[in-house]
């Protein structure tokens, strides 16, 4: 499958999810996720959720995380506004946030973490292949930043979809997940 044609028709299923569906499914993935356990976190790079998109809110599972980790730091990305680089920003508590030039709600400021001191990130994606690869909006920016991380961070993607057969059009510079949740089952990659 071609990413460009799984992207279109994965983001118009997923608009296409009834409403008591969505929300079952998103407790099934939060439920999903606690089964896992991972080793220390310090630093996770997770994102601010696009309700438009109807992306799963993966601030649950930020949450289960921090209980887990007291002392974890949650970042979320900031892309430079003329670049194609992002960096993992530190959410503060009371920080003031804005919306990117693709509607994406970032911090405006706050300590950047560098991605070799990330230990997890949560990676935003439209539909994934059995391999562990993704496909997320088309940008590439997770690939770049995902290319300067630890070769050992661990990669997690949240799907309300099973994974697809294949991705016929991958590029050098995707980086697979190691895991992908999904409403009925974890994969491990």
């Amino acid at each position: 499958m071609i990413k460009k044609t799984v992207r279109k028709d994965y983001l118009r299923r997923r608009l296409d999810i009834p409403e008591e569906d969505f929300h079952q499914q998103t407790a099934l993935m939060a439920f999903n996720f606690k089964k896992l356990t991972f080793p220390p976190v310090k630093y996770l790079l997770s994102y601010s959720p696009l309700p438009s998109a109807r992306e799963f809110d993966v601030s649950v599972c930020e949450d289960m995380l921090k209980q887990q980790n007291p002392s974890m730091q949650t970042t979320w990305p900031r892309i430079e506004e003329h670049s194609t680089d992002m960096e993992a920003t530190v959410v503060q508590r009371g920080g003031l946030f804005i919306k990117n030039r693709y509607h994406i709600l970032e911090p405006i400021s706050g300590p950047i973490v560098p991605p070799e001191l990330l230990d997890i990130i949560f990676v935003p994606l439209v539909a994934f292949d059995e391999k562990g690869f993704r496909i997320g909006y088309g940008k590439g920016y997770y690939d770049r930043f995902l290319a300067r991380c630890r070769h050992d961070i661990i990669r997690v993607g949240f799907s309300f979809f099973e994974a697809v057969k294949g991705i016929e059009d991958l590029h050098q510079f995707d980086v697979p997940l190691n895991f992908c949740i999904t409403p009925y089952r974890n994969y491990e990659f």
